[in-house]
């Protein structure tokens, strides 16, 4: 039982997706939204450090990782567009921007690959605390600026990098910290 606990965390968040898209809905905001954005993100944080501890971190688990991750984003991004639509409409470019380099390196990876892309790069890392913090924000204080746009500009940034990963990496790789890792890789496999 205690070897599952980093699978129980990954799933965890895939269901705090629904209480994410229905409290928006309901308009429930403030200090119980920044409850369910804690809890997820203690969630993510923890299924990985269990893992590496227990010595049971493999590529699957890293890639539902991800994939739960991106769907717990989505039901964020419901609640706060059923919450606060005049958010995602004033930050349309940006947010569609990151939508789209995340949606064009998923079928980059899928075609090259056979799977996406688990990189849990710092740039995602990065991403993913400047958007938990422009969340909070939104859901919690009703503000956007200027933490949405820093969080946008540094999405667009990891899904570049993540896409350049994805073209200079022959093989499918899973935890590669940045792009000049990725080239390492790149160089020795061609020796």
């Amino acid at each position: 039982m205690q070897r599952s606990a980093p699978w129980l965390l990954v799933y965890s968040r895939f269901l705090l997706t629904v209480p994410a898209v229905y409290m928006g809905y309901a308009h429930y905001t403030g200090w119980k939204y920044i409850l369910l954005l804690l809890v997820a993100a203690a969630t993510d944080y923890y299924d990985g450090v269990l893992a590496r501890k227990m010595g049971i971190e493999t590529a699957t688990l890293r890639q539902a990782d991800s994939i739960a991750d991106t769907v717990f984003f989505l039901g964020v991004f419901a609640g706060i567009w059923l919450a606060y639509p005049n958010v995602i409409y004033g930050y349309a470019p940006g947010i569609f921007a990151v939508v789209t380099l995340e949606a064009l390196r998923y079928v980059y990876d899928l075609l090259k690959f056979k799977r996406g892309a688990s990189y849990h790069a710092l740039s995602a890392k990065a991403f993913g605390v400047s958007l938990l913090v422009a969340t909070i924000a939104i859901m919690g204080f009703g503000t956007a600026y200027p933490y949405l746009p820093v969080a946008l500009f540094i999405g667009v940034c990891s899904g570049l990098e993540g896409l350049c990963m994805s073209i200079v990496l022959p093989v499918w790789t899973y935890n590669v910290r940045h792009l000049g890792v990725a080239i390492n890789l790149r160089n020795r496999d061609e020796r």
